[in-house]
């Protein structure tokens, strides 16, 4: 394995030079007549329909566009003509950087090449990465490139910067709390990743967090994810297995880091708030030489806030300078960095039932510490930096690759009731020990590919061939308290004086290596588009004990692939069904010592994704069943090990639907149920069986409504309102095992609003300055979710209030 990482390297050079020998069609090449069908009205809405109708990828920048209407047009055309005729009078010209996108610019002036004008909209669109508003019709979380969200046969998700801004969201939990089929766990005072469950699988150790299309980690503690430096975040459902390698059945999340922009960008955003929030935000951008080919983003956040958990702040520092150059239109360099200091409490927080749901004795406060002021605490301090390359042949075809480097240190004691699973000792004490784990990573991840198109006959293929490796290297050791502190839940004192720690009881360094070589093929015939991907794996991993002096390996290998065949109607409606597969490796060993085999899980999905024609929204609607292999079960003949005859299966069906009604006002609105539930077990030693019992926090519904208002032009010029509501269904907690009881853990509904003046919009003197008002969970409504034992809870999220103030200039 040693020379795995330079055969990924040697293998990514040839991926780069094969592009030499790439064809496909030139740039604008003339094209068949077509039927068009195509109203009249504003421009905007005319070019989202002929995108959609052309099969082309429309670019330009909303300013260009903005006021303008177009007279239509409906017939029988070439792709140039009907551009030509929608564009009429409006000043605009078009271009075609490449054979499959039209940019659209204002037209050149004398003396300059329109075809420079227009590339230069089509690299202004990709480095600032702009999006519709609320509203993202393109993404790369399925296909590792850009592509309609209407042409991909697996349900995508996008929250977009502007919905983020709309609902003044602070962290990844509000982000995703209006996505339909995501649950991530409310967890006020913890530490690390958030706790995520994906159409009902829980994502363990990161393996559904991605940055900017590369893994963001292998340990769930090794850092958080501050929202403040991203532009949206990408959710694909499902297994995503065929392109990016070992991931959860129910699918996967990427966050995309803010890049520097061609226009000057100067922001300063103030924060302040409940649980004393205070915080500075700093993003400034923009070209550093004349010609712009060189450009730098540098965006900064500190933060100190304590939370609605006593002795748990919410620290952050956070520091993340880019630089692009792009020295013609065909060749960009973006290097990423970033350094994230957080500081957090380090108490587990798991809650007993009898004094949470349950009236059996006194109830807990919500701010209640279970851990040690001074003593456990989470520390986390994270650095990346990387790359991302791209350059576009005279072919058409591209070559990318992405690299990160990351290292993280953590010093993280946690805190726990020292008794589990029995209620509050002697009516309302908690006995609190203390465990220290601190942890060392360092994480290498990188990915090269290369894809164009090619027409063969009467299909249009867009091929992407890859490969990517991972690298982990984690150490950590864990040392228990040797005794533990007395507290009074309603009047805590702690006394550590008397704590002690013993010798650690694991020290261990865990090594992973991971190589996977992938092909996709998405085909269009006329109206059909069928997609094809293929992917195998290697993952070897090392467990090197340093207690024991022992060293145990692991070595899997995995064929994974997705096939989706889609059809792509003229009214922008797209019925759609798909088959794809994941893997997951799995740790631990049977009665004979071998290690397990990976989990493997399949999803058969089917849908209607409704990209409208005439206003700019989109609506999607599935229904999936996704079964997990090779889960860990009792070994009915040695008692104490597990074997891999278990199965888990999860079904139901999904609705999103995200919509710029008018220039005013938009809508978010999504559903969701889930039934997931264990389908295959052994009796465990005290004979309990899982079958039929359903996954643990993952509710049967889940519903969301987000309504934003802008005025127009009134006494009220400026205001923004915005007002939501999500709902949560009941969820169990994880089944005693002893006694096979699972608890119902109630459900609840939350309401958000948010308020917001821009002074600009009534006053041109104070253009740039904005006031924001926003709130959670308004009414105060105290809920409760699973927790990570059976008898135990978390407390929900209290109501909180902020007020931002930001000036961009």
């Amino acid at each position: 394995m040693r020379y795995r990482a330079a055969r990924a390297l040697i293998l990514a050079a040839a991926l780069l030079s094969s592009a030499s020998v790439a064809t496909g069609p030139a740039a604008g090449q003339v094209q068949e007549n077509q039927r068009f069908s195509i109203p009249a009205g504003p421009l905007n809405k005319a070019l989202i329909a002929f995108g959609r109708q052309s099969g082309l990828q429309v670019t330009y920048l909303g300013a260009v566009a903005a006021g303008k209407s177009s007279n239509g047009f409906t017939g029988a055309a070439t792709r140039q003509e009907a551009l030509t005729s929608l564009l009429a009078g409006t000043g605009l010209v078009y271009t075609f950087p490449n054979a499959k996108t039209v940019a659209i610019s204002p037209s050149a002036p004398a003396g300059v090449d329109a075809s420079v004008v227009g590339a230069t909209v089509l690299k202004k669109i990709i480095i600032d990465g702009e999006d519709n508003g609320v509203v993202a019709t393109d993404s790369s979380i399925a296909t590792k490139s850009d592509t309609p969200i209407v042409e991909i046969p697996q349900t995508v998700n996008v929250v977009t910067r502007k919905e983020m801004d709309d609902r003044a969201v602070t962290d990844f939990n509000s982000a995703v709390a209006y996505t339909p089929g995501i649950r991530a766990i409310d967890y006020p005072g913890g530490q690390g990743m958030p706790d995520i469950y994906l159409r009902g699988f829980r994502a363990n150790s990161q393996i559904a967090n991605y940055r900017d299309g590369l893994r963001n980690g292998f340990n769930a503690y090794d850092g958080d994810i501050e929202m403040y430096g991203l532009e949206r975040l990408d959710i694909l459902k499902g297994p995503g297995s065929a392109l990016f390698g070992q991931t959860a059945p129910g699918g996967l999340v990427n966050a995309t880091t803010k890049r520097p922009t061609e226009d000057t960008l100067r922001q300063i955003d103030l924060e302040y708030g409940s649980n004393d929030r205070k915080q500075l935000g700093l993003d400034f951008s923009g070209p550093i030489d004349e010609q712009g080919a060189i450009l730098y983003r540098m965006t900064g956040l500190y933060r100190e806030s304590d939370t609605q958990i006593d002795h748990s702040p919410e620290n952050a520092l956070y520091i993340a300078p880019a630089l692009t150059f792009a020295p013609d239109d065909a060749t960009s360099l973006t290097i990423l960095a970033n350094y994230h200091k957080v500081e957090k409490g380090g108490a587990e927080q798991s809650l007993p039932m009898d004094n949470t749901i349950f009236d059996n004795g006194i109830r807990i406060p919500s701010s209640l510490y279970l851990g040690i002021p001074g003593v456990t605490e989470w520390n986390a301090k994270t650095a990346s930096l990387g790359y991302e390359f791209s350059h576009e042949f005279d072919n058409g075809w591209t070559a990318k690759q992405s690299l990160r480097y990351t290292h993280a240190d953590i010093d993280y004691t946690s805190g726990w009731i020292w008794d589990w699973p029995t209620a509050l000792y002697d009516g309302h004490y908690a006995r609190i020990g203390a465990q220290q784990r601190p942890k060392t990573t360092d994480a290498v991840v990188l990915d090269t590919n290369i894809g164009g198109d090619v027409d063969i006959g009467p299909t249009e293929h867009k091929l992407l061939f890859g490969i990517d490796y991972g690298y982990y290297n984690g150490s950590e050791s864990r040392t228990n308290s040797t005794n533990y502190i007395t507290v009074d839940v309603l009047d805590p004192s702690y006394d550590s004086s008397g704590l002690t720690f013993g010798s650690p009881w694991a020290d261990e360094t865990i090594i992973q290596h991971q190589l996977g070589v992938y092909a996709q093929d998405q085909i269009k015939v006329e109206n059909w588009v069928l997609s094809l991907a293929g992917r195998y794996d290697w993952v070897e991993g090392e467990v090197e004990d340093h207690l024991g002096g022992s060293e145990t390996s692991t070595d899997d290998r995995a064929f994974t692939g997705r096939v989706g065949l889609g059809y792509l109607l003229d009214n922008g409606v797209a019925p759609y069904v798909s088959y794809s597969t994941s893997f997951q490796p799995e740790t631990g060993t049977d009665f004979n010592g071998e290690p397990f085999e990976p989990t493997t899980g399949a999803q058969w999905e089917a849908g209607v994704k409704y990209q409208p024609t005439a206003w700019n929204g989109f609506l999607s609607a599935s229904v999936f069943q996704i079964t997990q292999q090779n889960v860990t079960t009792a070994d009915p003949v040695n008692i104490g090990y597990s074997i891999q005859e278990g199965e888990v299966r999860s079904r139901g069906f999904e609705l999103e639907g995200k919509a710029e009604l008018t220039d005013a006002l938009s809508l978010l609105a999504g559903y969701s149920y889930t039934d997931a539930r264990v389908t295959k077990d052994n009796d465990n030693a005290s004979g309990v069986s899982k079958v039929g019992s359903r996954l643990s926090s993952v509710p049967y519904h889940q519903a969301n409504l987000w309504l934003n208002y802008t005025f127009g032009e009134s006494v009220l010029t400026g205001l923004t309102l915005g007002g939501g509501v999500r709902y949560v269904g009941s969820s169990m907690a994880p089944m005693d095992t002893t006694t096979g009881e699972q608890v119902k853990v109630s459900g609840y509904a939350l309401l958000d609003a948010s308020v917001s003046y821009d002074f600009g919009m009534a006053k041109p003197d104070l253009k740039g300055l904005k006031l924001t008002l926003s709130g959670t969970n308004l009414t105060d409504e105290k809920y409760f979710t699973p927790g990570f034992y059976s008898d135990t809870v978390f407390y929900g999220n209290r109501r909180t209030v902020k007020a931002a103030l930001s000036h961009k200039w």
